[in-house]
């Protein structure tokens, strides 16, 4: 009885994997050779920027402490999750539920990044969050961490006609990003939450009160102590105006 009953198991289990390696399987198919989401971000990126006359950073030309901030505070799980974030997705669901409309986000970098580059025009309904989730983990699939969360940082809005960190910091501080500050890169990473509440052109205090949530985040992920993070808000923010 024991033999059998482990047979059943090892049987179900080996067909779980079976299902999902093919599932997974026609997921990347579909996002390489049918409908390549990679390509059409980085196009459309790339369309903004030069639409803004921007300058478009790798990876390697953000700011350590930038991406850091924004991790710790849009989506810790970004660097192993797989484009979206269950737990995040259940948590807004339920409350999706309650109100009985769309109302909750949930997302993590990548699902943002989808919307911004592919799907800002659509209504938000449950059938296009379904769709963002799909194409958050085909992205997953098709492009690398570290160019996700590049494109993201090049094409997030950030107030003031400013789209991307490069342009945001040279609308703000009128200087480049790797000539920032901490203070004025972790400001910067709270700004997009609500941008024409955090504007600091218009209420600095505000901006540095998200600025705080920002720093709290990173003592609270482990990426810096409190000691530090109260040196940063003590370090000076020089705006362009």
């Amino acid at each position: 009885m024991r033999r059998r009953l482990i047979s059943w198991v090892v049987r179900i289990v080996g067909f779980i994997l079976v299902l999902f390696t093919l599932l997974w399987g026609s997921i990347y198919f579909y996002f390489t050779n049918v409908n390549n989401i990679a390509y059409k971000i980085r196009q459309n990126v790339a369309a903004r920027v030069t639409a803004e006359h921007s300058h478009f950073l790798n990876y390697d030309q953000i700011p350590q402490m930038y991406v850091e901030a924004v991790v710790a505070t849009e989506d810790r799980s970004f660097f192993s999750n797989i484009g979206i974030d269950p737990i995040g997705i259940g948590r807004s669901a339920y409350i999706d539920v309650q109100k009985k409309k769309y109302a909750q986000g949930g997302s993590t970098i990548t699902q943002q990044l989808v919307h911004n580059a592919l799907l800002s025009g659509y209504q938000k309904t449950f059938r296009w969050k379904l769709i963002e989730m799909l194409y958050a983990i085909g992205l997953y699939d098709t492009m690398s961490k570290k160019e996700i969360f590049s494109q993201y940082a090049n094409d997030i809005y950030f107030g003031e006609d400013a789209y991307g960190l490069y342009d945001a910091s040279e609308t703000y501080f009128g200087k480049s990003p790797n000539e920032l500050n901490d203070g004025e890169l972790t400001m910067l990473a709270g700004i997009p939450n609500a941008p024409s509440i955090f504007d600091p052109f218009h209420s600095l205090t505000l901006t540095k009160e998200r600025q705080k949530v920002v720093l709290l985040n990173l003592v609270d992920s482990g990426k810096i102590l409190q000691s530090q993070a109260n040196k940063i808000l003590e370090e000076p923010i020089r705006l362009k105006r």
